[in-house]
């Protein structure tokens, strides 16, 4: 009975109209946006487009309704531009938000995919969308103190938001557990085939780089961290608010890390745009205080050895000279 009045009390005073919320969808829409804008329908159908199968499909996407009526993709991708740069920009989240979603989901159901960030983006769209529904503002960047709507709304808004770090939670733990069954993961030796792929791995000139640190033993120790991180991740879902700012900030670096070497951008914002509205407190806005604790501590203990180093060198110095 506690617990109850506790979370009633909790939901009552839940007010999701922060900054959390409105980085989490730009950040999401503008994943895809990026998509859209550096590929054109020759790109994304490059199987051709007369393969767009519509037969199966429970419901059309835009270019089923494009082939069925003749429309040329361009056209439709133009539109799908324009519509995710509302999203982007926070305007009307109530009209935007079902668009959005339907976005991704043409996308993901028609177009050529292949690593997966569109799967995640339109399962993620479409979990937020009836928090975009409830969503009244002009804006979603436009924050609100205070949240004096019904204690209903404020109950559906809680539980989505729930629902939505369950699903971010249950990303990172099957990707880390499916890891664990795969032979080259299990022995350690998967980070060197994935960063040797033609697809996926890296560009030649990084390859010839990391080609010595590739082919050491020190490569199964990497391999095995990405799997323990990705644990790490989906157990802070019950840490406490200071483990949950260290795996948000390393979790970015990670992703930042992945675009940066294997260059899957849309996958990587995607990522941690869900990071974002995962470990992140939603009724609190982003700030770089937020993520000061993390480097603080960095800070302090790089001080201290520095420090102790520094002092060691110098007695060592000392000793040297007067001898």
């Amino acid at each position: 009975m506690k617990i109850l009045n506790s979370l009633e009390g909790y939901i009552d005073t839940y007010n999701p109209w922060k900054n959390t919320y409105a980085l989490f969808r730009s950040l999401l829409g503008f994943s895809t946006l990026l998509v859209l804008l550096f590929n054109s329908t020759d790109i994304l159908f490059s199987y051709s487009a007369n393969n767009v199968t519509c037969e199966n499909v429970y419901i059309p996407t835009a270019f089923c309704f494009a082939k069925e009526y003749s429309i040329n993709f361009e056209i439709i991708r133009y539109l799908m531009i324009f519509i995710l740069t509302l999203v982007v920009i926070g305007w009307r989240p109530r009209f935007t938000g079902l668009f959005h979603w339907y976005i991704c989901y043409s996308i993901q159901t028609s177009a050529l995919t292949i690593d997966g960030g569109e799967q995640i983006a339109t399962v993620l769209s479409f979990l937020i969308l009836p928090v975009t529904l409830l969503d009244s503002r002009r804006n979603h960047w436009n924050i609100k103190k205070n949240n004096n709507e019904s204690f209903t709304k404020k109950t559906v808004l809680f539980y989505i938001m729930t629902i939505i770090k369950i699903q971010v939670f249950i990303i990172y733990l099957n990707a880390a557990l499916e890891r664990l069954k795969n032979k080259e993961w299990a022995e350690g030796t998967a980070i060197y085939y994935f960063f040797s792929d033609p697809v996926f791995g890296l560009p030649e000139y990084q390859l010839n780089l990391m080609n010595p640190l590739l082919e050491s033993n020190f490569i199964v120790v990497i391999t095995w961290l990405v799997t323990i991180f990705e644990l790490f991740l989906a157990a802070s879902i019950i840490s406490n608010i200071r483990i949950k700012r260290i795996a948000l900030v390393l979790g970015i670096l990670f992703h930042i890390g992945i675009i940066f070497s294997i260059g899957i951008v849309s996958f990587g914002l995607i990522m941690i745009s869900a990071l974002i509205i995962y470990l992140h407190p939603v009724q609190q806005n982003i700030t770089m205080n937020w993520c000061s604790p993390l480097f603080k501590y960095i800070y302090v203990k790089g001080k201290r050895n520095f420090k102790r180093i520094g002092g060691e060198s110098v007695k060592f110095l000392t000793k040297l000279f007067h001898s």
